[in-house]
């Protein structure tokens, strides 16, 4: 805490008053709670999942603490927690003002709340105290709708329908009869929409058997006020980002990407919700490990973070950024693969990855000192028969030196590995075949197509005959559509 000399200019004509020294107090709340004295609680804010201490207060004899300080609070989702009680709460609210005081019970902290000076928190707690006695009375016809009698099990599943609509009616009552306030924002944004009716042919029969789910990714963010920055102190913002990115887009790379774009341009309604929500999405897919999804990563790299759109980011951490970004956007898939030319045992004959003229090409990089690689090369030539089959050939790349050609040859002869094998032992070929596949560890394994574009990478030996089969599968019925 610190003070800040205010100085405020009245001018009237040519006088004028000048005060100084003051300390302000950009927020001031009162708490009460009785039946406590001189004990520790803390205050602690919600920030998407997660909670946060902000301050440890010490209440008095009486149970009362003034919460004060010079710079405003972020508006959110507070709560005082005690200790004392096992870790018992209340919620509270902070917006606008922060000037107010709370009241309480140590008995029931929410039934018994007082609030003074915030209309936002009485209304929150007001609607606690209306929705805890909705939920009363709904415990009980549920239970008296599971009746052995049909008449009775009928009738309070109908007083059941009626409570419901009885409770929708009162949050959009008090929705619109507060539209400014962030409580009705954090409700509104709970609300689903109802969803429009399915355009049938004459027979009954819908239109299009896809028209519930556009219509629900289209309306999905209706209800989110972006530019509510205190939506992220809460968990509402948060679970309605997961869900759109987990359950509600289709699990591939070009939706999703097209879903940030859209997501961050909504969100650049203000800085904090930006902010969050691009640190988010970057965070899940730099840790993806689902096949394909760093092309979402590099995306949100190369588009938003080089661009100046992360200013939080120190120069260092965004020159490795981009770096890590450019070397990946090569090889993501749906890439043309870049080029191999590399030579084979005899360090004489050269083969050039782009010369197989294969339907699949198997591109493996290996060590014959490497654990993995000593179980799944093997492997792989196992079952390379069956990968022949289906139209594949590898083109075994192993990262031996100069000194390790001998060992390199002897594992090729003992695990009997017919496949196109190839090294650059004396470091001959530029840039180099590591950074061109971005190989910090090995086995490493992409899949190419007929044209040499990348159709799946870093899959295990285990994985790839089942890919093969069900791409061919996709490839054939794309190909009968047409």
């Amino acid at each position: 805490m610190y003070k800040k000399i205010l100085f405020t200019f009245l001018c009237i004509g040519i006088s004028f008053n000048i005060f100084a020294g003051k300390e302000t107090k950009a927020f001031e709340i009162k708490f009460k709670v009785k039946g406590l004295s001189n004990e520790k609680v803390l205050i602690a804010y919600r920030y998407a999942d997660n909670q946060y201490i902000k301050d440890t207060l010490l209440l008095d004899e009486n149970g009362s603490f003034t919460w004060s300080g010079a710079n405003k609070l972020d508006r959110g989702v507070y709560m005082m927690v005690i200790p004392s009680m096992n870790n018992n709460y209340f919620e509270f609210l902070i917006s606008d003002p922060q000037t107010f005081t709370l009241e309480t019970d140590k008995s029931d902290l929410n039934r018994d709340m007082k609030v003074t000076g915030s209309k936002e928190n009485q209304v929150f707690f007001d609607d606690l105290l209306y929705m805890s006695k909705a939920r009363l009375v709904a415990d009980e016809y549920v239970t008296k709708s599971k009746a052995e009698n049909k008449d009775t099990a009928a009738f309070y599943t109908k007083k059941l329908g009626e409570l419901d609509k009885q409770v929708k009616a009162y949050r959009t009552n008090l929705i619109s009869s507060n539209p400014n306030t962030l409580y009705a924002k954090i409700l509104n944004a709970l609300q689903e929409r109802e969803p429009a009716e399915v355009p049938r042919n004459k027979d009954g029969s819908a239109i299009d058997t896809n028209f519930a789910y556009y219509d629900y990714l289209t309306h999905y963010w209706d209800n989110i006020d972006f530019s509510e920055e205190g939506l992220i102190r809460s968990p509402i913002y948060a679970n309605k980002l997961e869900t759109y990115f987990e359950k509600t887009l289709v699990q591939i790379p070009d939706t999703l990407i097209k879903g940030c774009d859209f997501v961050l341009k909504q969100a650049r309604a203000n800085k904090e919700i930006f902010k969050y929500t691009l640190v988010t999405l970057l965070n899940k897919y730099a840790s993806t490990k689902i096949m394909c999804m760093d092309a979402i990563y590099v995306h949100l790299v190369l588009n938003y973070y080089a661009k100046g759109d992360a200013p939080w980011v120190d120069s260092f951490t965004l020159i490795k950024m981009k770096m890590e970004a450019n070397k990946k956007l090569p090889i993501l898939c749906d890439k043309i693969a870049p080029n191999l030319i590399l030579t084979d045992t005899t360090g004489v004959h050269a083969y050039s990855m782009y010369d197989i003229k294969s339907k699949y090409t198997i591109i493996v990089v290996w060590d014959p000192d490497c654990g993995h690689c000593k179980k799944e090369i093997p492997q792989l030539a196992n079952i390379y028969p069956q990968l022949k089959k289906l139209g594949a050939t590898i083109y075994a790349v192993s990262t031996v030196s100069y000194e390790e050609i001998d060992k390199w040859k002897e594992f090729i002869r003992t695990n009997k590995c017919d496949f196109i094998n190839v090294a650059d032992p004396y470091n001959q070929f530029a840039p180099g075949f590591r950074t061109l596949y971005d190989i910090s560890s090995t086995p490493v394994i992409y899949i190419l197509d007929k044209d040499k574009r990348i159709i799946a990478k870093r899959i295990g030996v285990e994985q790839i005959e089942d890919f093969l089969i069900k791409y061919d599968q996709i490839e054939n019925k794309k190909a009968n559509k047409k």
